[in-house]
């Protein structure tokens, strides 16, 4: 007795072979085009040489009735019949130079990535420029694998656009070539260019949940890694919290505004804060630089100046969201990590 998945499975055994030569016949084509076009620069024009276009499968099946209908026109002697299958023909030649010149002459800028943290998508960003007087209809994006999104250029106008690419690994993404396509004015036909940029992105390590271990240094005004309250110089006036003593209450700013205010010290001078890949637990790489990364946001939360020691680079003690980047960006690139898109 043969079951539904057991033909399933014999059905899809069968289809591999014309599976796996299909895509070795793809990949060929891509490094063709590749090859052909090289590495594009991160401004660049749609020319007509690199624009190519085919019959979707709606036009094969539209060739298909229209040469139908010739042969019965011709059997036949009909005229009327004659007449409808030279318009169809007429309105499929004229698509085919509408839906090549949709895209000729569109002018593609790369503006900028920013960086992420591993689970979060990167936005490309790209600056799409019409030169042109007659407008552009249904312009599709789309990474090499992964579906997209259409949009409009008006005539003589420019649009930003924002292509998003899904990340789960840390390191410097690679992302995969960019396709434009379009299947205007009727879908018959779609046209489309590879835009071969050397486009990378930045891909933080996830933030761990929890990081016991803060930081390590040296001073009497540290406690728990943070740096504490000290009570040197006046810093300013604080809203009043359950369990502040009542000898730091600002009296006469109560009697002025009716407020209860509190005063707020800090110490003259700060411990250097360091982030330190040693003093972590033991644990994988990729769970230590998790780890980090949570320390790193506390540190910008707590607005604490800190710096980061990993092995084979060093980070001196800053404050300031620069610092931040930094050292994220040192988690992201430690032992040189690049990554190819994953397919969708």
């Amino acid at each position: 007795m043969a079951f539904i998945g057991d033909t399933r499975d014999q059905t899809l055994k069968k289809n591999r072979p014309w599976r796996a030569a299909a895509d070795r016949l793809g990949v060929q084509l891509r490094r063709w085009a590749q090859n052909r076009q090289g590495t594009d620069p991160h401004t660049l024009q749609l020319h007509s040489r690199r624009i190519y276009i085919l019959p979707t499968a709606a036009g094969v099946v539209f060739a298909i009735i229209v040469f139908t209908m010739l042969i019965g026109s011709m059997n036949y002697n009909n005229n009327l019949g004659f007449t409808l299958t030279f318009l169809l023909v007429s309105i499929a030649i004229i698509s085919i130079h509408h839906c090549h010149r949709n895209l000729a002459g569109v002018r593609l800028q790369f503006q900028g990535v920013k960086p992420v943290f591993s689970g979060e998508k990167l936005l490309f960003r790209f600056m799409l420029e019409n030169g042109s007087a007659c407008a552009r209809w249904q312009l599709h994006f789309a990474w090499d694998g992964y579906s997209g999104f259409c949009i409009d250029l008006d005539r003589n106008g420019h649009a930003s656009v924002e292509i998003p690419l899904q990340t789960s690994r840390r390191g410097i993404l690679i992302a995969p070539r960019l396709q434009l396509s379009t299947r205007f004015p009727f879908g018959l036909l779609r046209a489309w260019a590879w835009i071969n940029m050397d486009l990378q992105g930045l891909v933080y390590p996830t933030p761990a949940r929890r990081a016991t271990i803060r930081f390590t240094g040296e001073g009497k005004d540290q406690q728990g890694g943070f740096l504490a309250e000290g009570v040197d110089d006046f810093h300013g006036l604080r809203d009043y919290r359950r369990g502040d003593p009542p000898r730091r209450i600002a009296w006469k700013a109560l009697a002025h505004s009716g407020e209860l205010m509190v005063k707020e010290y800090r110490s003259g001078t700060a411990p250097q804060q360091w982030l330190d890949w040693d003093l972590l637990a033991p644990a994988d790489t990729e769970t230590r630089l998790s780890l980090l990364a949570r320390l790193i946001l506390d540190a910008k939360a707590a607005q604490t100046a800190f710096g980061l020691r990993l092995p084979g680079k060093t980070i001196p003690p800053v404050a300031g969201d620069s610092q931040v980047h930094r050292c994220l960006r040192a988690l992201a690139r430690h032992e040189d990590r690049k990554i190819a898109a994953e397919s969708p």
